[in-house]
């Protein structure tokens, strides 16, 4: 977009003032932002604004307008700007780990959904995990249970996709094999809430020979934790693909 920008300048004194740096605020009243990333990339950092109570914004990927209160973004309106609203997306490759963004997850929304398309798995039948993330640190601690069930297609058997026993799991599994290629579609429950964080997921995988199969389950974790992203990795190896996230309206 034209009015798009990537930083919210702060000018110092006797510093001379081009078009170019008048453009940026003359073009439109309020900060335009394509994505919520953007957005917190704009304030705080060399020559920047620092951010207080009170800015305003507008994200274009999801058409609505914003302010801050002081400790997080909230969403001014419009309030039929729809029941599911991008926040971010991109493309992984040959990755071992891919973490979200810090502050992903904010008070604007209390729960989300995320996508996550496989495109190259370097392991075969090898485990897509997660774990919630919390100031650009992930959540490694033995508070996660989970359990994944599913099918084979070949001759509609029954599989087991990996448990986490009680609360004794140091992750989640979005897909127990993801094999050579699979998709994920899973709902994050409260990651922003001082309480248990769930999950519920279906993810179908696709193999060698016949070890097609999809899954579902879900699971918690055990602690107040308020998470404000996630990582999500292969078991060993790397992979390929992309993955968008997306915020559930409030009422």
């Amino acid at each position: 977009m034209a009015n798009e920008q990537v930083k919210v300048p702060l000018f110092a004194a006797s510093e001379i003032l081009t078009a170019a740096n008048m453009n940026i605020s003359a073009g439109t009243g309020v900060p335009v932002f394509a994505t919520t990333v953007t957005r917190d990339a704009a304030f705080g950092g060399a020559g920047e604004k620092v951010l207080a109570e009170g800015q305003l914004c507008y994200l274009s990927a999801s058409n609505i307008v914003q302010y801050y209160d002081g400790a997080a973004w909230a969403t001014v309106g419009p309030s039929t700007a729809g029941g599911l609203v991008f926040l971010t997306g991109g493309t992984f490759t040959t990755a071992s780990i891919v973490s979200l963004a810090t502050n992903t997850f904010t008070a604007t929304y209390t729960n989300y959904e995320i996508k996550i398309n496989l495109t190259a798995n370097t392991v075969d039948a090898n485990p897509l995990n997660w774990r919630g993330r919390v100031a650009g640190t992930d959540n490694s601690s033995a508070a996660y249970a989970f359990g994944l069930r599913g099918v084979r297609f070949s001759d509609g058997l029954a599989t087991t996709g990996g448990n986490g026993t009680g609360v004794t799991a140091a992750r989640f599994t979005f897909m127990q094999s993801p094999f050579e290629t699979g998709v994920v579609s899973a709902t994050i429950f409260g990651p922003q809430l001082a309480s248990a964080t769930s999950y519920v997921v279906n993810s179908t995988g696709r193999g060698v020979g016949d070890t097609d199969s999809a899954l579902a389950g879900g699971g918690y974790f055990d602690n107040t934790t308020q998470f404000d992203a996630l990582s999500f990795y292969p078991a060993t190896g790397t992979i390929s693909g992309t993955y968008q996230v997306y915020g559930y309206a409030i009422a």
